[in-house]
């Protein structure tokens, strides 16, 4: 076999061979945007496997063989946008600020993000689908709630430690604070009652509650002097 033989040998083997895992990751990645957008815009049931793969410009074949079923590639879609945005968004918090303005900055971080159509769409696809998949529910709150919930936390036990507030168990304090002042607009924005926006309007009143939820950790005899 001459050396023209022989590259045109290898370019064969390199079309018809495994895809390197590079090459994998990267269809994944494809599969799971042509699939999110379809999700999002159509629901869990107006999206079929036929639409998913036409978008991805896949076989339907391809595509469970990936993932198994339409069900496994929504939970992928969700828990991928999840986890990919959140480790993007990992806030570096200024220790010399306020713990409200340090609470502040991890509200900024996140509901900039959370407030957005795209992710109003995603919630209310959630919502809507979340006692047909209760391991995906779980899943989110492990992989949303609980990371944003630890953010909090690291800032309130600093503050706590410094006497600032009052919390002896600040990974119970950051729940309610995640609740409080993440979870709360995100829903109301997936329902119609808010715009899914992080605007003025929208940060004077998450302001309000940081301040609300400070207020309520701050030491009592703090609070009195303050009173008085």
């Amino acid at each position: 076999m001459d050396t023209k033989e022989r590259s045109e040998s290898v370019k064969r083997a390199g079309r018809t061979g495994r895809p390197t895992a590079q090459a994998a990751i990267r269809l994944t990645s494809h599969i799971l945007e042509s699939a999110r957008e379809l999700f999002f815009e159509h629901g869990f049931d107006g999206a079929s496997a036929d639409m998913i793969a036409e978008r991805a410009r896949i076989s339907k074949r391809t595509l469970y063989a990936r993932f198994g079923s339409k069900a496994r590639v929504f939970e992928a879609v969700i828990l991928d946008e999840i986890d990919t945005q959140l480790r993007a968004l990992a806030p570096t918090v200024d220790a010399n600020l306020a713990v409200t303005d340090r609470l502040q900055s991890i509200a900024d971080v996140l509901l900039q993000w959370l407030l957005t159509p795209r992710i109003a769409s995603m919630e209310r696809v959630v919502i809507a689908q979340a006692v047909r998949f209760p391991a995906l529910a779980a899943n989110i709150h492990e992989f949303g709630f609980q990371r944003a919930a630890q953010w909090v936390a690291s800032i309130l036990a600093a503050a706590a430690a410094k006497g600032e507030l009052d919390v002896p168990d600040p990974v119970f304090a950051a729940e309610q604070f995640v609740t409080l002042v993440v979870v709360a607009p995100m829903r109301r924005s997936a329902l119609g009652l808010a715009p899914p926006a992080y605007d003025a309007n929208a940060r004077a009143r998450i302001r309000r509650s940081i301040e609300l939820f400070i207020r309520g950790c701050r030491p009592r005899d703090t609070e009195s002097e303050r009173m008085r």
